[in-house]
């Protein structure tokens, strides 16, 4: 190829990656709920962005990106706490992390960590794009497991201001070793054992793919025959119960079992000094078998000098915190106090 040919290839390709890549769905929005769709390292992504009854695109709106449990999908709690924070004047915008819901992605139900937090980071910005959004009071709100992506995102991404998490799972390493998984019926052995057979499951799940292409599945959310205790009893009373989350038509409770090695390896506390200068905030119920995982996270904030607060909701368990308008309109009024200090609204 000759220097001629050389340079002009340069350029196109300039051109090309100078290109955006990620556009809403609408040209202008209005208040209450819209559609939107972006791109996530180039895999589209479907959301709904929540606009406050006194929006206006001239405006200078405080934003929250919600962040789905894990395997949840945005019509189901993260798009109860988006209306009910739009109600109290931020927008707001819960999606369908990829290969999740609505959203785009192959193979499906990958519980990926590392890509999770990446969707997270475009998310921020998208919404950083909408008009009226001051690009400079952005927030995050965590449920579940996407308290840990959320902490994770904080400390990689400058455009975050404050963090808070709802019933949050943090540290995945530790749950992974806790003898508590949804997987416990098919392991045995001590809790390093436990730990590297669900690795091998990965593991194994992954060559299967490579060399088959058949994606092998785990169920996230165990119907309560399988007898795993209380926690997971009240899991499948909210995924698989009709009239709660199970009546989102678009969510399922399987994963790809190729990802659970890239879910476990993943412990956001264990460097909450990179979290200084945004301030923490952990709401979780008394009654939550799942509370430590806030306390700690909390614990080693204070420990590294962070901000940080644990707000408890009194009577509530892990999932009442999801959809029971009479805790989740108290943990909300507490989000609103919190992002109206730290988003300096």
């Amino acid at each position: 190829m000759n220097k001629t040919k050389i340079s002009i290839l340069a350029t196109v390709l300039a051109s090309v990656m100078s290109t955006p890549f990620s556009v809403s769905a609408e040209e202008s929005f209005n208040t209450g709920k819209n559609a939107v769709n972006f791109l996530s390292e180039n895999v589209r992504i479907s959301g709904n962005l929540y606009l406050p009854d006194n929006y206006s695109a001239n405006g200078s709106f405080p934003a929250i990106v919600v962040i789905t449990p894990a395997s949840g999908v945005k019509e189901q709690t993260a798009g109860i706490y988006a209306k009910k924070l739009a109600d109290k004047g931020y927008v707001t915008l819960a999606f369908d992390h990829r290969s999740y819901g609505e959203s785009g992605g192959m193979p499906r139900g990958m519980e990926n960590a590392p890509m999770k937090v990446e969707d997270i980071k475009n998310a921020i910005s998208f919404i950083r794009t909408v008009a009226g959004v001051d690009i400079e009071r952005i927030g995050e709100l965590g449920l579940c497991s996407g308290a840990g992506y959320s902490l994770q995102t904080a400390q990689m991404d400058g455009r975050i201001d404050s963090v808070a998490t709802v019933s949050g799972f943090v540290d995945f390493i530790d749950y992974g070793l806790s003898g508590a998984t949804q997987y416990q019926n098919g392991l045995s052995g001590d809790k390093i054992e436990q730990f590297q057979t669900q690795i091998q499951w990965a593991s194994e799940a992954r060559q299967r793919y490579f060399e088959t292409g058949e994606v092998m599945y785990v169920d996230g959310i165990p119907p309560k025959s399988e007898r795993l205790g209380i926690f997971w009893d009240r899991a499948a009373d909210y995924y698989l119960n009709p009239e709660r989350g199970g009546a989102v038509a678009t969510y399922s409770p399987m994963r790809a079992a190729m990802s659970l090695d890239t879910r476990y390896f993943f412990n956001p506390t264990e460097h909450m000094e990179l979290m200084r200068g945004k301030p923490f905030l952990a709401i979780v119920g008394t009654e939550a078998l799942s509370a430590q995982f806030s306390e700690v996270a909390v614990e080693r904030s204070k420990k590294a000098g962070g901000e940080a607060e644990l707000f408890k909701v009194k009577g509530a368990q892990h999932f009442d915190l999801y959809d029971k308008h009479k805790y989740v309109n108290q943990a909300v009024d507490k989000l609103d106090s919190f992002y109206r200090t730290t988003l300096k609204r």
